[in-house]
């Protein structure tokens, strides 16, 4: 599982000539989740978190945070005035039409 994590981190890690990169994982029929490489944008939490992170639902509303590791497995997601969400970091390793719905814990 560390090496999973240790994949994520080098795709989604940034540098000043990096090209900005996404990972995508569907979380329901209705949401998508994409993680980024890019700086998280929300002032307040953008010290404790890295990376931006957006939620698209099917009738086109988005849902912004911001994305951190939160241990060896997991990556830990801070949504905008909201609630928080920790999903296995390996679920945006696996192609979006393959992906089996996993229970986040909030």
């Amino acid at each position: 599982m560390r090496f999973i994590i240790a994949l994520i981190a080098l795709i989604v890690s940034f540098s000043a000539n990096a090209e900005v990169k996404y990972l995508h994982y569907k979380f329901n029929d209705k949401v998508v989740i994409t993680i980024s490489n890019v700086d998280c944008p929300i002032p307040g939490i953008k010290q404790q978190y890295d990376y931006a992170v957006i939620a698209s639902r099917i009738d086109g509303e988005k849902l912004i945070g911001c994305y951190k590791k939160e241990d060896e497995d997991n990556i830990k997601i801070q949504w905008y005035k909201g609630d928080v969400t920790v999903l296995p970091a390996n679920v945006f390793l696996v192609n979006p039409e393959q992906a089996v719905p996993v229970k986040p814990t909030l």
